[in-house]
């Protein structure tokens, strides 16, 4: 006997076994299920199968040679795949019992079905992944699993499927060709604010199969700017810093203006804890804060606007402190602009404030240059034309020394340089240190 694989056995004069059932199975394969009665008590079985033609089924025969497989008795249905399709193959089924093997029993022929389309692949839907891209997911088609080598799926198809535009109201669509077997598929080059649904095919050794049913239709994202870098700072004052930030790149819809927010805490970006600046121009790639705290430690955050709306707010800038607050700087440029028989009008550009307010000004004045027995008072201060005036009434025909000091919430600034008024000479002779200066130059 021709046996492959397997011992041989010496079959007794045992009846033959019962015919077997064989099946056809989906592209290449069968099923082989052995019959034989509960009180057979059958321990094992044995199948042998070959490709062959009508007349050949003799088990001495020529031709192709036999494959023999061996189970044990609870296997009662056996597949196999791998078969030439469209091609007769023949079966035959031993079984061993307490009394010894039966004689094989008369051959059957099967022949195997030849692979048919793929299955409709089910369960399509896709996800939005970028501005322009959608990822698609789907279910291989129900037959994927048992389906033989042969007959196994080579490529996919995803349609894209659009509304129409202007004169074109029947659909758009475009077909993508996949060359891998996979179940998901990223589609680029998708349109913002347009709506999209998709279907996918399968494909195999026989063709095409089936569209799957619509995907539920997505909507692409508008083409809102991305989210910037996080922007710069520098050249901090007690009140203001300098913010810089990078525009995104160049694209079809252009950005309309940006926003800044600034507050002192990292996390709690709430309303009440920051500031917004809007509608800074796009032309700007820098921009001058203002009214920031002095001594105070702020963190700011940008974003870009267009027609379809705002990006995200961009991750914090590095922390910036303002400067500390302190007293006010040193009165400089004191002046007498006017002088008058009892009375004359002292004028300086204002103070530097150094982060809190001016609250006043004190001034003294002594008959001698070491300011010796100063007097001092509490001027009534008038800001006029960007310089800050005051008028001292009822001098006497004496030398006068002024000097002058700014005053804040941190305390009273250095006393400004001297500015010396003879009141015994005539007014028109009289002339303050800076007039002379302008004079001489």
């Amino acid at each position: 006997m021709g046996v492959t694989g397997l011992d041989i056995v010496e079959l007794s004069a045992l009846p033959q076994a019962a015919t077997p059932i064989v099946l056809q199975m989906p592209a290449g394969a069968v099923k082989v299920l052995p019959r034989w009665a509960d009180e057979d008590e059958v321990s094992k079985w044995r199948l042998k199968y070959r490709l062959g033609t009508k007349d050949d089924i003799d088990f001495n025969s020529d031709g192709e040679p036999w494959l023999e497989l061996e189970l044990r008795h609870f296997t009662r249905e056996l597949p196999l795949s791998g078969l030439e399709f469209g091609q007769p193959y023949h079966f035959k089924v031993a079984i061993e019992t307490p009394d010894g093997w039966s004689d094989w029993s008369q051959a059957v022929e099967c022949v195997p079905p030849e692979p048919s389309l793929p299955g409709k692949c089910a369960a399509v839907y896709s996800l939005v992944k970028g501005d322009s891209t959608a990822e698609i997911r789907w279910t291989k088609p129900v037959d994927f699993a048992v389906t033989a080598q042969c007959a196994r799926i080579t490529r996919y198809q995803i349609r894209v499927t659009w509304p129409g535009e202007g004169e074109q109201s029947e659909d758009c669509h475009q077909d993508i060709i996949i060359d891998e077997d996979t179940d998901t598929w990223d589609v680029p080059n998708l349109l913002s604010v347009t709506n999209y649904t998709f279907q996918v095919a399968a494909e195999n050794i026989t063709g095409w199969g089936e569209w799957s049913d619509f995907s539920p239709a997505i909507t692409m994202q508008p083409p809102v700017p991305i989210t910037l870098n996080s922007p710069t700072l520098r050249r901090a004052t007690h009140h203001s810093a300098v913010i810089q930030w990078q525009h995104p790149p160049e694209s079809a819809t252009l950005v309309e203006s940006f926003r800044f927010r600034y507050g002192t805490s990292l996390t709690k970006w709430i309303p009440k804890d920051f500031v917004e600046i809007q509608d800074v121009s796009s032309n700007l790639s820098q921009y001058v804060i203002e009214s920031l705290k002095p001594g105070s430690i702020y963190y700011f955050q940008v974003r870009a606007l267009n027609t379809y709306g705002m990006g995200i707010w961009s991750d914090s800038s590095i922390p910036i402190r303002t400067l500390d607050g302190k007293e006010p700087s040193k009165v400089v440029e004191l002046r007498v602009p006017h002088i008058y028989k009892s009375f004359i009008t002292l004028q300086w550009p204002p103070a530097e404030e150094n982060g809190y307010p001016l609250t006043g000004h004190l001034l003294r004045y002594a008959h001698t240059p070491d300011m010796e027995k100063p007097v001092e008072i509490q001027p009534t201060v008038v800001r006029k034309d960007g310089c800050d005036t005051c008028d001292i009434r009822h001098l006497r025909k004496l030398k006068y020394h002024f000097q002058v000091a700014a005053i804040n919430k941190m305390g009273m600034a250095e006393w400004s340089d001297m500015v010396v008024v003879d009141m015994t000479e005539p007014p028109h002779a009289i002339e303050d240190s800076s007039t002379r200066a302008l004079k001489n130059a």
